[in-house]
């Protein structure tokens, strides 16, 4: 229903006259006869909670209200920006061919005729690279988003911080978008539907990073067709592949081989290949997990003549 027809309805329902709304409101009667003839395309937050207010909604029929507002207008107005949000590549990236396989199986095509959105929720521990992946895949196939990628840290396992609740990442997204902040609804729910309605006619690439429950996911995914979206968590979301049908995938540690290859990415393939006792002893302390395996690497970069073995040692 047009946001106008709605108040004109309320408006009727109450019976009262456009000049007893607006002075209820605190409204112009001009504002209300252009609000209902569908003249104003994007009603100011404000005056859409005035109007709220002063017809008497609350809760779900509120909500609803606010989304009404929202409007074509309001996805016009996001201006066709086109946000580049992904984290730099991770530099060496190697392994992980069948994850990423997978991944470019799940890839929305444009024959495609599902009408629900692609959702991947990667799952694994602390380090083993769960953002490197996700980050790595998405910089290889952002051509296929030619609307955009939009990438948010939930923080849900940082000790020092508190996650980042939907309703704020939403509010990065629309700024992400070009929505102008002014022209943000009032409703937290509406700003969910806008997200959404600017998303519907777009292909575009969403990372939710290091989600700590799904409830902190659903109202950040979007409802259209062609866009797609990879969660990463050390939980594993069994609701968000129950309700949301996400295809789960979990990431385990570096197998030798790719464990030997990442310090040969980094540490130079001579130097690897010329103490290789000394990278096995490395590899089998570290158990192939990939951040203590790039944090020895650092620390064997930072001082190229000092001998692998001793490091291996000293672990």
């Amino acid at each position: 229903m047009v946001f106008g027809e709605m108040v004109r309805g309320h408006r009727h329902r109450l019976g009262i006259t456009q000049e007893e709304l607006a002075e209820a409101a605190g409204l112009s009667v001009r504002s209300i006869g252009k609000i209902e003839a569908g003249k104003i395309d994007i009603p100011r937050p404000t005056t859409v909670r005035l109007l709220a207010d002063a017809i008497g909604l609350t809760g779900n029929e509120r909500d609803g209200f606010c989304r009404a507002a929202v409007g074509t207008g309001r996805v016009r107005a996001a201006g066709g920006r086109i946000p580049a949000q992904l984290p730099a590549d991770i530099a060496g990236f190697t392994g992980r061919e069948a994850h990423l396989a997978q991944l470019d199986g799940l890839l929305p095509s444009g024959t495609d005729r599902t009408t629900a959105v692609v959702i991947s929720a990667i799952q694994g521990s602390a380090g083993i690279g769960k953002t490197a992946l996700a980050v790595h895949w998405a910089h290889r196939v952002a051509d296929r988003f030619p609307d955009g990628q939009l990438y948010v840290n939930l923080r849900g396992f940082d000790p020092r911080e508190r996650p980042i609740a939907p309703a704020v990442a939403v509010r990065y997204f629309l700024d992400a978008l070009g929505v102008p902040p002014g022209q943000v609804p009032a409703c937290e729910e509406a700003q969910y539907g806008m997200y959404r309605s600017i998303l519907a006619s777009r292909r575009m690439l969403v990372i939710l990073d290091n989600a700590r429950a799904a409830e902190q996911v659903r109202p950040l995914i979007p409802g259209s067709r062609g866009c797609m979206v990879v969660v990463t968590s050390r939980h594993s979301l069994s609701g968000l592949v129950a309700t949301e049908a996400a295809w789960p995938m979990v990431v385990d540690l570096l197998s030798p081989a790719e464990a030997r290859n990442l310090l040969a990415a980094r540490l130079g393939r001579d130097r690897v290949a010329a103490q290789p006792q000394a990278v096995d002893e490395i590899i089998t302390r570290c158990v192939g997990l990939p951040l203590g395996l790039v944090i020895v690497a650092a620390q064997a970069a930072a001082h190229p003549d000092f001998p692998l073995a001793a490091i291996a040692e000293e672990l």
